[in-house]
């Protein structure tokens, strides 16, 4: 089940694994391609002969260009965000990025059977939704939503949503449990990731997660709902 899960949400934060989409045509202002773009660029990595670290720090780079990695932090971190110090705010979003990219680098080198692809987009209230479907093994597909908010760089992803249920959502609960078990003290959840770099499971993804992508592995896709959320309005 743990193996499946670091699979699939590898591919939650950097799909597009397989894809046929060229670097050069990517449109910087269209969703769409931007997710096919980030899939040409994992391939790559993933394909190179460079080392563990590299390639880490190879996805760390696709992460800061593809996500809007501080509204991604600051949602996650929730109410705690608006109490928190600048110098608070700067250490957990280099925090939280590690909790992304080490989490998830290495599982990606394991994806060598999957493949991917890019369904198509719609637009709504607080941005694009864009739709893909992604296949493990021969498995049943598997669809994959992706948000992106339009920024001041263009369009940035926000969120992904698994069979209905938001990673940016499921990052929130884990990290502000870590918060709110110790008094709600944010201290407290820089030391913990401090020291462990999230790699060693100080914060894990909750067990509802686990069990629901565990049975799109298994049963195969389900209708997904798109989030509503908005990184810039949680209360939380």
């Amino acid at each position: 089940m743990i193996q499946r899960f670091l699979l699939l949400s590898a591919f939650v934060l950097f799909s597009s694994i397989i894809v046929d989409t060229p670097r050069s045509l990517a449109a910087p202002n269209d969703p769409a391609s931007i997710v096919g773009d980030l899939g040409g660029r994992a391939i790559s990595v993933l394909q190179n002969g460079d080392t563990a670290a590299a390639k880490q720090e190879q996805f760390r780079q696709l992460f800061r260009q593809y996500f809007d990695v501080e509204a991604c932090a600051r949602f996650a971190l929730g109410t705690y965000w608006r109490t928190a110090t600048t110098l608070q705010r700067q250490e957990f979003v280099g925090l939280y990025e590690d909790y992304v990219v080490v989490s998830y680098s290495t599982a990606l080198r394991a994806l060598g059977g999957a493949s991917f692809g890019v369904l198509g987009s719609q637009s709504d209230r607080e941005g694009v939704i864009v739709s893909s479907r992604v296949q493990i093994n021969g498995g049943a597909p598997i669809r994959i939503d992706w948000r992106l908010n339009p920024t001041n760089h263009g369009y940035k992803v926000t969120d992904v949503i698994v069979n209905g249920i938001s990673t940016a959502s499921t990052q929130h609960s884990d990290l502000v449990s870590v918060v709110q078990r110790h008094n709600g003290q944010l201290p407290s959840l820089l030391v913990a990731l401090r020291e462990k770099k999230v790699s060693n499971g100080i914060v894990r993804q909750s067990p509802r997660f686990r069990e629901a992508i565990s049975r799109v592995v298994e049963e195969g896709p389900s209708p997904i709902a798109c989030s509503e959320q908005d990184p810039d309005e949680n209360d939380c």
